[in-house]
């Protein structure tokens, strides 16, 4: 009686070895991919930088910086990052100046453009380990140009919200400023803007 059902249990084992790995194992061998954040131009038209990827931005000798956007992704917990120039009649930028990274990872951003200079690019490097951006900021004069009537904005951005920041007319610049918090990994940004007098 022992052997007959041992006779039987090997008979389905040998089965099922023969009849190899159901559709069952089958699935939940097959891993689905990671999510991954959507191309930077489907999350933002016109997006002129990658996740996760560093960029430079500069604006040509006769303009500056008048318009910012950018979307967030979760995933990357990055930005992607679109920005136009503006004319800045009567001006023609000749003296320039990089400044240094202008706030540490994880850190607050509070920094104003020296000189009566103004915003004219952006340098930026991302941090994975961090979930955050250091930034660079260009400025640029024109000798003997002032800034005046300056003023800081609200911010300008939610937390994982779209960002899209206009300078009104006449307008610069000067400053940027922010600060961010790991719970969104994401950063929220005001900018000082100031009246310029060529």
């Amino acid at each position: 009686m022992a052997s007959a059902r041992a006779w039987v249990v090997t008979a389905v084992l040998l089965a099922c070895l023969l009849a190899g790995p159901t559709d069952g194992w089958r699935r939940r061998r097959r891993q689905a991919p990671p999510p991954r954040c959507p191309p930077p131009t489907t999350a933002l038209a016109g997006a002129q930088t990658q996740w996760d990827a560093p960029f430079t931005v500069q604006c040509p000798l006769t303009r500056a910086i008048s318009r910012i956007q950018s979307a967030h992704c979760n995933i990357a917990e990055d930005r992607v990052w679109r920005f136009e120039c503006r004319v800045a009649p009567g001006l023609i930028f000749l003296q320039h100046y990089w400044s240094p990274w202008v706030n540490d990872f994880d850190g607050n951003m509070g920094y104003y453009c020296p000189f009566f200079s103004v915003v004219t690019g952006f340098s930026s490097v991302h941090s994975n380990a961090h979930q955050d951006r250091r930034w660079r900021v260009k400025c640029s004069r024109k000798p003997g140009m002032l800034t005046y009537g300056c003023g800081v904005t609200s911010y300008v951005n939610g937390w994982d919200a779209v960002m899209n920041f206009v300078v009104p007319p006449t307008y610069y610049i000067k400053g940027i400023h922010g600060h961010q918090d790991n719970r969104y990994g994401d950063r929220q940004y005001r900018f000082t803007l100031c009246r310029v007098r060529p």
